[in-house]
């Protein structure tokens, strides 16, 4: 019987990972439609806010940005400013020096990694990472292809490759760990990005208040006194 540890029975903690974002270029965001645009962005969006609010150190990465690639979204350059980018030749992320000393740098064994296109810019570096030792998780939503199928593709080869391949609120829900801790953060984050959350929260919010404002004024119901 193997002893082996399975490495991501640790789970993912603002101390230990380190986010990988790589090649979220206005130019490859638009034409990488294997995910809706609009949608596309807002994942990119709160998956980088997610490592802002939990101080996680974070690399970003371009590519060809003078080309049809395009420069880097403007709402990343605001988050973490455009000297934190690091433009490279190569294709391959892992293979540049520059790129690869900025994440080794931060001392991070987990890595979690995003990107455009993910059956390139999240697949190569994700697997010559993975053959480092280092333990990757591939962000799928935060990512895009051509089309579903090579999604559908790269996502197996990074799994037989030993990559997780997650989306962000799962990321965001396992750094949270604890909602009486991080609880604003999942509600602030969530409310933002996603949709349907944000209408929970509008009502929980609008019943809260008339619950307090009713309680003002008639008190507590006797039907509840009973409860």
């Amino acid at each position: 019987m193997s002893t082996k540890t399975n490495p991501f029975s640790e789970e993912l903690t603002p101390e230990n990972c380190c986010f990988v974002m790589i090649d979220h270029q206005v130019g490859l965001s638009t034409f990488l439609t294997s995910i809706d645009p609009a949608l596309l962005k807002n994942n990119i969006l709160g998956h980088a806010k997610t490592a802002k609010a939990f101080g996680i150190p974070t690399v970003l990465g371009t590519s060809w940005p003078q080309g049809p690639n395009g420069p880097t979204i403007p709402e990343l350059k605001t988050l973490f400013g455009e000297e934190n980018i690091i433009d490279r030749p190569f294709v391959n992320f892992w293979n540049d020096p520059k790129s690869k000393e900025a994440v080794v740098s931060t001392g991070r064994k987990k890595l979690v990694m995003s990107g455009l296109a993910t059956e390139v810019c999240v697949a190569f570096p994700a697997i010559a990472a993975a053959q480092e030792g280092y333990d990757v998780y591939a962000v799928i939503d935060a990512s895009a292809d051509w089309n579903p199928l090579v999604t559908e593709v790269t996502m197996k080869r990074l799994v037989s490759a030993g990559v997780v391949v997650t989306t962000w609120v799962a990321v965001l829900a396992e750094l949270a760990n604890n909602t009486q801790i991080n609880g604003e953060h999942i509600a602030n984050l969530l409310s933002e990005h996603m949709g349907q959350y944000s209408v929970a929260m509008a009502n929980y919010l609008g019943v809260a208040k008339n619950a307090e404002m009713m309680q003002e004024h008639i008190g507590t119901p006797s039907l509840m006194a009973h409860l």
